[in-house]
């Protein structure tokens, strides 16, 4: 009898275990939703940056940089409220955090050139991450208390390198300190906007109270696709013409390929540089060559050369082109500017014309004309005659 007893007492009570640590987790998931804790003092916060392309995979980073600082901020209507009532009705009361009770071990994330972030026509998130971690020797009660972390993009303006980030540059901090068996300890975190909006950091959209986040970080990466059409009667659709192109984008490498362009897949790396890049290939008819991974701060400066002993009139479209010239033979250029926000393709149209047979024409109008004079001289002279003259 005492044996059952025993067991009874002993399974109510590992039931009451799993229930209060089940509550436990549950009240530690409700604080900590948005952001990831390391450890009972850490948490990680996050910096996401979106990148789209329409072929592409994979593209250069766009050389983006942000810090970010954290100080004590009076709790205000303006930064999330004075107090917090959970789902089952309990209130607290928000207080001023000590200084230095969170501090950040990492301040700075980065999306730099030369490492590449993975991409898609919809837009891929790549976040990165910076820690807050919590001095309890900072802190004297139990309470919540709040920090404000900000954030400093550099270059301060994001779209020198083509980045589209005008979001809210603040953010704040919960940190809940309760009463443990050592003395106090770290309950949880809760990371919000100015309008207690909940995020796990800086990323732009959310659901939850007041208004929404705005601006999140997005690359918009696009490519510019060269293409060549050859038309008249004398145009030579197999001829491989020319072409050249300086792409200058903030020292970003891009991707090159001549051809068809499946979507997804990463064509040839051209390593990027500040002063610019030089690549070259050849187009006839109806051919292609993308340049892809391009910012929306790039810069091509493209040519085509006239390799052919032909006078070929050649028009350009797409782009931002110089005026639509006639190219005299064997080496003079067609040459224009193009960046992403002006067209995605820049055509040159070379066009020959059937060359009219002169020679033959002349000589033929010639000895028309001679016949017809010897014609009419004879009639002048017949009628003449019957004259009396």
């Amino acid at each position: 009898m005492k044996k059952t007893l025993l067991k009874k007492l002993l399974a109510a009570s590992l039931g009451m275990t799993l229930i209060i640590s089940m509550s436990t987790a549950a009240f530690a998931s409700e604080l900590t939703s948005g952001v990831s804790v390391t450890d009972e003092t850490s948490v990680n916060i996050s910096k996401t940056l979106t990148v789209s392309n329409p072929d592409m995979t994979l593209t250069d980073g766009p050389g983006m940089s942000y810090s970010y600082s954290i100080s004590s901020v009076v709790p205000s209507s303006d930064n999330g409220g004075v107090s917090i009532t959970d789902a089952d009705n309990h209130t607290g009361v928000v207080y001023y955090g000590p200084e230095g009770g969170v501090n950040l071990t990492t301040s700075s994330v980065s999306f730099p050139v030369g490492t590449e972030v993975n991409a898609s026509q919809n837009g891929t998130e790549n976040k990165k991450y910076f820690t807050a971690s919590t001095d309890l020797s900072k802190f004297t009660s139990p309470g919540i208390y709040r920090y404000q972390i900000t954030e400093s993009p550099n270059p301060m303006d994001p779209t020198f390198v083509g980045v589209n980030d005008t979001g809210d540059r603040d953010r704040f901090l919960d940190v809940y300190i309760e009463n443990g068996s050592d003395g106090l300890k770290v309950a949880g975190y809760t990371l919000h906007d100015r309008y207690n909006n909940k995020t796990d950091g800086f990323n732009g959209g959310s659901t939850g109270y007041g208004e929404p986040f705005t601006g999140a970080a997005m690359f918009e990466t696009k490519n510019i696709i060269l293409e060549t059409e050859v038309t008249g009667n004398m145009g030579d659709r197999n001829h491989q013409f020319p072409f050249e192109g300086i792409v200058k984008d903030n020292g970003r490498s891009f991707y090159v390929k001549k051809g068809e362009v499946p979507q997804g897949l990463i064509s040839e790396k051209a390593e990027g540089t500040v002063a610019g890049t030089l690549v070259s290939t050849t187009l006839a008819h109806g051919e292609k060559y993308y340049i892809s991974g391009l910012s929306e701060a790039a810069v091509v400066n493209y040519t085509e050369t006239n390799n052919t002993p032909d006078t070929y009139t050649v028009s350009i479209s797409g782009g931002n082109p110089s005026e639509p010239e006639q190219i005299t033979p064997n080496g003079e250029k067609t040459m224009g500017e193009a960046s992403v926000n002006d067209s995605s393709r820049v055509i040159f149209t070379n066009d020959l014309e059937t060359v009219s047979p002169t020679g033959v024409v002349l000589r033929y109008g010639y000895a028309m004309f001679l016949i017809v004079a010897g014609v009419l001289m004879v009639l002048f002279r017949k009628r003449n005659r019957e004259d009396g003259i």
